[in-house]
C-alpha cells in the first residue's frame, strides 16, 4: 500500500481487508502503528506500556494466531493481565508486578489473531470515569487535550480516536466503555452478561470488549470473544447467530422509550440536552416510535445501594491484588481515594452488604419494567461534556461518588441489569467535542442493538470526523 496515511480514514474491519488481499503486510501495518504511537502518545499519554519489539518479533516470525483479526495491532487496557508483562491497573502498588499467565480475555484476543503494541493507561484500579492515575499521570482528550478522555478506558479511546491503534480493548464495570466512547467520539457496546465472561470481582458487574470507530468493528470482535468459560454464575446466551451478520438484516421498527433526566432526578448541561433532541428527531426520521418516559427508579435508592457493592468490590480488589504482587496495600502505594475506599470496604458489614445487593435489584426490577412496552431506552451517556483534568481530586469517598454520579448518571444500571448498552458518536458540539448517546436494550438483544447501531451510523456518519485529529 503506496499511501499508509489513507488507514487513518478505514476501519479495522477494511484494514483486514487488505492484508487478507496482501494489498498491505500485517508487518508494514504494525510498524505503521507502532509510528503512530511514537508519534502522538506524548501528547495525550493514552500507551503506558510499550510490546513494540515483542509484536514486530511474532509478525516477522509469523508467531501470531491465524483467526479473524490475524495481524490486526490492538492495545489492551492495563486492568488485565498478559503474560510476561507488567499489569499495574494504574496503581504503584503494582508497578513490579509480572503475571506469569494471559488473562481469559486477553487469550481470546490472542487467539483471535490480534497482535499487542502494549497496554493502555486507566484510573488506579479502573475505580473513576476519568484516567488520571498517579502512577503515569493523566490521558488527555485527543478534542481538547485540557479535558479528560474519560475513563477507566480513557487511554484506550484516545489511542483510537487519535488514530494510534484501529481498536483497543476496554472494559466495563459502571460505564467504563460507554463513557471514554461518549468522551472521545466513539463506538463503545457494553455486551448482555451471558454473551463475555463477567469479572467475578464488582458482584459480576464488569465486563470486556472495546471500543471502536466504527459498528461493524464491534459486532466483528464480539463475534470472537463471545462464549462463556467451563464456570459461570449466570447462564451463557445462546451464542449460535453473528453479530457481524446481523448488521446485514434490516432493522424493524422499534418502540423507544427517551429520558433526558429520569424525571427530574439527574442535570444534563445544554449540549447534551440538545443533542438528545437531535437524536429523537433522527429516530422518528428513521420510522421508529420515540416516546418521551422516565424510567421507573429511585436513583438517589439505587446510588445509594451502588455505593456499598463499588466499596466492598474495591476493598476485595485492592486487598486481592496486593496479596497476588507480595505488596501490602498502605497510604504509600495507594491513592487516598483507594486507600479510603479499603478501608471504607473493609468497615462493611455483611448485612450491609447483603441489603444493599438485595434492594438494588428490587430498584432494577422496577426499572426493568419499562421493557415490556420499549423495545429500547434512550439517553445522554453522560450528563455534560468531558470535564477538565483535575476535576476529579476529592480523597473524600462520598463528594467523589456525588461529582461521579453528577457526571454519568446513565450508565451504571445496565451493568446491575446486564443489559447490552451502547454509546453511538452522533454529535458534536460547536465547539467540537464529541456528544455520546445511549441506547439500552432487553437482556439478549445485542444483535438488535447492533442493528440499530449500524442504522445511525448510516443515516449519520461519524467516521469523517475524525480527520479533524
Amino acid at each position: 500500500m503506496s499511501n499508509l496515511q489513507a488507514l487513518q480514514h478505514i476501519d479495522a474491519t477494511r484494514q483486514k481487508e487488505l492484508i487478507d488481499r496482501r494489498e498491505i503486510s500485517s508487518l508494514e501495518l504494525t510498524r505503521y502503528y507502532i509510528e503512530q504511537i511514537e508519534k502522538k502518545n506524548q501528547n495525550l499519554n493514552a500507551v503506558v506500556y510499550e510490546m513494540f519489539d515483542e509484536a514486530l518479533h511474532q509478525v516477522k516470525e509469523g508467531k501470531i494466531f491465524d483467526g479473524p483479526f490475524s495481524g490486526m495491532p490492538f492495545l489492551i487496557k492495563d486492568l488485565n493481565s498478559i503474560k510476561g508483562h507488567p499489569a499495574t491497573s494504574g496503581s504503584e502498588m503494582l508497578q513490579n508486578f509480572t503475571p506469569t499467565q494471559d488473562d481469559e480475555i486477553v487469550r481470546r484476543f490472542r487467539e483471535a489473531g490480534l497482535v499487542f503494541l502494549g497496554k493502555t493507561n486507566t484510573t488506579e484500579f479502573g475505580f473513576l470515569p476519568t484516567t488520571e492515575p498517579t502512577l503515569f499521570g493523566p490521558t488527555r482528550n485527543p478534542w481538547n487535550t485540557t479535558l479528560s478522555a474519560g475513563g477507566s478506558s480513557g487511554g484506550a479511546a484516545a489511542a483510537v480516536a487519535s488514530g494510534m491503534i484501529p481498536f483497543a480493548h476496554a472494559s466495563d464495570g459502571g460505564g467504563s466503555i460507554r463513557i471514554p466512547a461518549s468522551a472521545c467520539g466513539l463506538f463503545g457496546f457494553k455486551p448482555s452478561r451471558g454473551v463475555l465472561p463477567y469479572s467475578m470481582y464488582m458482584n459480576h458487574l464488569s465486563v470486556n470488549h472495546a471500543v471502536t470507530r466504527s459498528v461493524r468493528d464491534s459486532a466483528g470482535l464480539l463475534d470472537v470473544l463471545k462464549g462463556g468459560t467451563s464456570y459461570e454464575l449466570y447462564p451463557t446466551l445462546d451464542q449460535s447467530s453473528s453479530f457481524s451478520s446481523s448488521l446485514e438484516k434490516p432493522t424493524q421498527k422499534l418502540r423507544i422509550a427517551y429520558s433526558s433526566d429520569f424525571g427530574g432526578q439527574v442535570e444534563i448541561d445544554q449540549d447534551t440536552r440538545q443533542a438528545l433532541n437531535q437524536t429523537v428527531q433522527l429516530l422518528r426520521g428513521l420510522g421508529h416510535e420515540v416516546v418521551e418516559m422516565d424510567p421507573p427508579i429511585d436513583f438517589s435508592n439505587f446510588t445509594k445501594h451502588f455505593m456499598n457493592i463499588w466499596l466492598a468490590a474495591g476493598s476485595v480488589i485492592i486487598d486481592h491484588l496486593g496479596k497476588a504482587s507480595g505488596e501490602e496495600p498502605s497510604e504509600k502505594n495507594l491513592e487516598p481515594l483507594s486507600f479510603n475506599v479499603l478501608k471504607e470496604g473493609e468497615k462493611l458489614t455483611a448485612f450491609t452488604y447483603e441489603e444493599s445487593r438485595v434492594l438494588i435489584q428490587l430498584e432494577v426490577q422496577k426499572y426493568l419494567s419499562m421493557f415490556r412496552e420499549f423495545d429500547v431506552l434512550l439517553s445522554p451517556v453522560m450528563n455534560t461534556t468531558p470535564k477538565t483534568l483535575g476535576s476529579f481530586q476529592s480523597d473524600d469517598i462520598h463528594s467523589m461518588h456525588t461529582t461521579m454520579m453528577e457526571y454519568c448518571s446513565f450508565t451504571q444500571i445496565a451493568n446491575v441489569s446486564g443489559q447490552p448498552s451502547m454509546s453511538v458518536p452522533l454529535h458534536w458540539t460547536d465547539e467540537g467535542l464529541p456528544v455520546g448517546m445511549q441506547f439500552t436494550g432487553q437482556i439478549g438483544d445485542d444483535a438488535d442493538l447492533f442493528k440499530l447501531a449500524s442504522q445511525l451510523e448510516n443515516a449519520q456518519p461519524w467516521f469523517h470526523q475524525y480527520k479533524a485529529l
